[in-house]
């Protein structure tokens, strides 16, 4: 019973809520058009003041008179700097891209001289256990036919 008391309670207070903003809306909205309209009626009018100080200005107002073939000589000026520099830049890239591409030749050599190496070391290192093998089974091999022999000597007598 609580949850639906507290439920209605909080309807009718947004309800509540909700007319009240209504009500104010409505009655604020017909004061400030009336407002509104008064504050138009007011204004000022400033080009007559802008009028004034243009004419003062222009008589004590310099112009600079623009020397296009300097602007011209001080763009090709700037222009060629930068063509050399770029020029630079290029070669240092050059310089290091085949610095690095010796270095990375010359650290492949070195890696496969170290396999083969390793693999020569290897495979010895193979043919040595290999001939182990063959001789520990060939020794093994012969006792085994060894025994055999001498069990067969053994029945027969």
């Amino acid at each position: 019973m609580a949850k639906k008391f507290s439920k209605l309670l909080m309807f009718t207070a947004f309800a509540g809520a909700a007319v009240a903003g209504a009500y104010y809306y409505l009655q604020n909205k017909n004061s400030s058009l009336s407002d509104g309209m008064e504050g138009d009626d007011d204004y000022d009018d400033f080009s007559d003041d802008l009028d004034d100080d243009t004419e003062s200005k222009d008589a004590t107002r310099n112009y600079v008179a623009l020397n296009l073939e300097k602007a011209e000589d001080a763009a090709a000026e700037t222009m060629k700097e930068a063509a050399e520099k770029a020029a630079d830049v290029t070669d240092n890239v050059k310089e290091g891209v085949t610095q690095a591409a010796k270095d990375m030749t010359n650290a492949a050599k070195d890696m496969a001289h170290a396999a083969k190496e390793v693999t020569a070391e290897t495979a010895a290192a193979v043919k040595e256990a290999a001939k182990d093998i063959a001789g520990t089974t060939e020794s093994k091999i012969e006792e085994f036919f060894d025994d055999d022999e001498e069990d067969n000597s053994a029945d027969s007598i």
